[in-house]
């Protein structure tokens, strides 16, 4: 296998399902064709296997659609037909395991898909679980699957949003979780398949199916303590005068602790983190125990958002009939994803004080999401400067460092209140209060 002009070509090609088309499905399908494979993405969802064959994705990512355009019809092809998976040597399950009502992963999704590869698994084929599933999860796979000759194989993924496809190919770490992680022929599969990551300083992490399915979920939580840390940290910079920023920058530079994840603001959001710590949660309670330390990180992040909303309230007084510019809608930047977006819980706030909401996202899907979720209640802007025009207050809800290039000496000119909010410390303080703003960042 090699590399050259940008192309990976492989010697063997072997033939592999991807189950759902989702956002973990739709990388893992263009991922593994561009290394070569002959990729068969299945979906039920007809509408979306339509739009994927005419070479348009569901999902707002950076890359993708250039491969999909670049791959569909070659060694890539999408369809709602299972049949594919007779000729399939490995079937990867990438299907969606939501929140149920009572913090618990829903399952529902997963196993209804591996009933529906179970009648066309070829003989010695494997089944590889890339969805986040709650420990045990694999071993309830296996034995729905006793009839058939195949593997299960316990593989979760570690992308993020925004920057997917170059996770995909520069991943850290490559975890394979095995009923025996002795068996040769299952490993051997699995490690013929990640071939293409063995000279990319990845770590692979072999180990058994309870152990890399808690591994996603220890992974993700213990970000989620370091996010809250920080955040409860800022409380007490408000009040003694001290910068979050700064005090990060000296704990970063502490290799045990890295400089990643301390940044203070409106807390976690997207379709992992609060999913998977409640799901963690839940799996202490249902073996008599307490997590103490991840419940804690998710109360102080279950408060950020009326911790901040109450400041920009105690500052404007009385929020009824106030023009609130709200730059950032999507949970972080690069993505149209709003699950558990903090920049969407805000502005039900400020609606349910009355107050007048404009937005803005640098991702029309975005943008198109926010118009799906508020209809007319708020009014949706191609342009930073048509949001903040006429503005009491702008909000910063989302950490784009694009919002640095706008005009702020322009920007100045167009507001009502020079007054800003910065719910992510991403804005250059000294910048937009050189042309007169006044300024309010988190834990600064």
């Amino acid at each position: 296998m090699h590399e050259k002009k940008n192309e990976i070509t492989r010697v063997d090609k072997m033939k592999i399902a991807v189950i759902g088309t989702g956002y973990v499905g739709l990388i893992q399908s263009v991922g593994l064709a561009k290394i070569g494979f002959d990729v068969f993405g299945i979906d039920i969802d007809e509408n979306k296997i339509k739009m994927l064959n005419s070479g348009k994705i569901p999902i707002w990512e950076k890359d993708v659609e250039e491969l999909l355009k670049k791959y569909n019809g070659k060694n890539l092809k999408f369809t709602t037909d299972f049949n594919a998976i007779k000729e399939c040597d490995a079937v990867f399950i990438c299907v969606g395991t939501p929140q149920s009502d009572d913090g618990t992963a829903d399952l529902k999704y997963l196993f209804s898909a591996v009933e529906s590869v179970k009648p066309y698994l070829k003989k010695n084929a494997v089944v590889v679980i890339k969805s986040t599933v709650p420990v045990g999860t694999n071993r309830k796979v296996k034995e729905l699957l006793k009839e058939c000759k195949c593997d299960v194989v316990s593989n979760p993924e570690f992308l993020k949003e925004g920057s997917a496809i170059k996770d995909f190919f520069n991943t850290d770490r490559i975890v394979l979780g095995f009923e025996d992680k002795t068996k040769h022929e299952a490993r051997d599969r699995l490690m013929n398949i990640y071939e293409y990551f063995y000279n990319k300083k990845t770590k692979f992490i072999i180990t058994n199916w309870e152990s890399a399915e808690l591994i996603k979920y220890a992974s993700n939580s213990f970000l989620a303590v370091k996010i809250s840390f920080m955040n409860e940290l800022s409380h007490l910079c408000n009040c003694i005068g001290a910068d979050i920023t700064e005090v990060a920058k000296g704990m970063g530079c502490d290799k045990r602790i890295g400089e990643h994840f301390l940044n203070a603001g409106l807390g976690y959001g997207g379709s992992c983190f609060p999913k998977d710590v409640n799901a963690l949660m839940k799996q202490f309670c249902q073996n008599d125990m307490e997590a103490k330390i991840i419940t804690a990180a998710d109360n102080v992040n279950s408060e950020l958002p009326d911790v901040f909303f109450n400041r920009v309230s105690k500052r404007l007084k009385n929020l009824e009939g106030k023009n609130i510019a709200c730059l950032g809608v999507a949970f972080k930047p690069n993505t149209d994803d709003l699950r558990d977006s903090r920049a969407v819980e805000l502005k039900h706030k400020f609606l349910n004080k009355k107050a007048n909401i404009k937005c803005f996202d640098y991702v029309g899907g975005a943008m198109d999401n926010a118009e799906k979720i508020f209809g007319d209640k708020i009014k949706i802007c191609k342009t930073v400067n048509e949001t903040v025009e006429g503005a009491d207050a702008i909000i910063i809800a989302t950490e784009y460092d694009e919002f640095n290039d706008e005009d702020w000496e322009y920007i100045a000119e167009l507001v009502n209140e020079k007054l800003i909010f910065d719910g992510r410390n991403i804005l250059d303080e000294k910048k937009v209060k050189k042309h007169g703003f006044e300024y309010y960042g988190v834990g600064r």
